[in-house]
């Protein structure tokens, strides 16, 4: 086995090094995780259900549970790059793979990149007289260059982000408990049963991020053990700072001056001047930073994978030799993102959110398939795992996480659809995966490191 993985995940995929340890790979999992989502929709969230926002916090945490451990076990067994696309095409549907990145794709570039660049403005704007798109295209700006320097330098400005950001949310959590007030928490659900499923739904968007650690499964030194102690270390510590966020942003203030506002709205009325301005810059804008960065880091390799499968032009799988980074996608990712901030403005947060939501589940599903026949498409690499799901714990956690992400993309469809824009969105959306299943039938791609099944 030993022999064998060393020669599929060596250290040289699409030209990259395995150069990141456990604290870069925890860095980038709070990163990832850790974004406009805590910000910007636990003011959503309230919104929807009330003070109810701290339960649906923890009933979002479930699926993601579930499917994390499903995730953790895959890049425990076969580390590689580009893992989203590699485990579900050559461990479940080649086709199935190819159009969860596509759909992911699509969701990213047009809602999660736009919300995040944006929501970095606005949070500016609390302190700073600054235009909003100018200052979202030049954050992705910023954000390009740094990670076309390198992955070693963006993983350790990385750092240093998670760092000052863990701090300021701690600094909320501190300073505004005392201020919480019990009559805030009644009535608890506003919104009823559906505004509490909306909320949860929404609030899932917020716990994922940490799977992109398996993007990065060919650059990360001894990945089989360091992937699922980064999933171990990041995401409980990561709900738990959630839980103590919604219950300041639910306590402090009735729910009907913060439902649908940012986390500013509430620090702002028990914080200091000094307080507040650390809090927006070390909170709300390296929250966003810090996933738009890991999403740069991470985000061009399921691409690698696609391309050097033959459905993306392999040009684009180039690596420049100087930095080691892959320099094509990453250009055509900025491009794209920043016409989608210019184009699509700034007045339809809400639906970037539900867009960015839907593209952060779909994208699991393929996984699922994939966990469920890992046993038996790769059974020496599933046999030497330092982490695996056994017996009836596999198929729960694959049966659990399948039907809950079911349900939670069904709600978000439904709410998606209930606006007008959100009704263009979906359709362009349905259609953006239909092209993307026909290219697939188009290209007829030839996986040649098909390796995965002979382990």
């Amino acid at each position: 086995m030993k022999r064998e993985a060393k020669v599929l995940f060596n250290d040289s995929e699409y030209g990259l090094k395995r150069t990141l340890g456990l604290p870069h790979v925890v860095a980038v999992a709070i990163g990832q995780t850790i974004g406009a989502g805590i910000f910007v929709l636990t003011g959503m969230g309230i919104e929807f259900t009330g003070p109810s926002i701290t339960l649906a916090f923890l009933i979002a945490a479930i699926p993601i549970t579930f499917l994390l451990l499903v995730v953790a076990m895959l890049g425990s067994a076969l580390p590689t790059t580009a893992g989203t696309y590699m485990y579900a095409s050559r461990l479940f549907s080649p086709l199935g793979a190819f159009v969860g990145v596509w759909g992911y794709l699509a969701a990213s570039l047009l809602g999660a990149f736009p919300l995040y660049a944006i929501s970095a403005a606005h949070y500016l704007q609390a302190v700073v007289d600054v235009p909003t798109i100018p200052t979202a295209i030049g954050l992705v700006t910023l954000l390009y260059v740094v990670n076309l320097l390198g992955l070693s330098f963006a993983a350790i400005i990385q750092g240093l982000m998670v760092a000052f950001l863990l701090v300021a949310l701690i600094v909320f959590v501190t300073l505004g408990f005392p201020h919480v007030e019990v009559t805030n928490f009644t009535p608890f659900f506003t919104g009823g049963f559906g505004g509490f499923a909306m909320a949860a739904s929404i609030l899932t968007f917020t716990l994922v991020g940490a799977n992109a650690v398996i993007e990065l499964g060919g650059e990360i030194r001894n990945p089989g053990k360091t992937i699922p102690r980064a999933f171990l270390i990041s995401f409980p510590l990561v709900l738990v700072l959630y839980v103590f966020v919604a219950i300041i942003a639910a306590g402090v203030l009735p729910w009907t001056e913060t439902a649908g506002h940012p986390l500013t709205v509430v620090a702002q009325s028990f914080m200091g001047q000094a307080s507040f301005n650390f809090f927006v810059f070390a909170g709300g804008l390296l929250a966003i930073i810090t996933t738009l960065n890991a999403s740069l880091m991470w985000g061009t390799r399921s691409l690698l994978g696609v391309s050097a499968d033959g459905l993306l032009p392999k040009r684009l799988t180039s690596i420049n030799r100087r930095f080691g980074t892959p320099h094509w996608f990453l250009t055509l990712i900025y491009m794209i993102s920043s016409a989608a901030i210019l184009l699509l403005g700034e007045e339809n947060l809400s639906l970037f959110a539900v867009l960015a939501s839907i593209g952060g589940i779909i994208v699991f599903i393929p996984l699922l398939g994939a966990a469920l026949n890992l046993p038996k498409k790769a059974p020496k690499a599933y046999k030497n795992s330092p982490f695996k799901l056994r017996g009836m714990w596999l198929y729960a956690a694959v049966g659990v996480g399948l039907l809950l992400s079911l349900l939670i993309l069904c709600i978000l469809l439904v709410d998606l659809l209930s606006y007008t824009a959100g009704m263009v969105y979906g359709v362009i959306f349905i259609l953006w995966l239909i092209a993307g299943a026909m290219l697939f039938v188009y290209k007829k791609p030839v996986q040649k490191h098909d390796t995965f099944r002979q382990m």
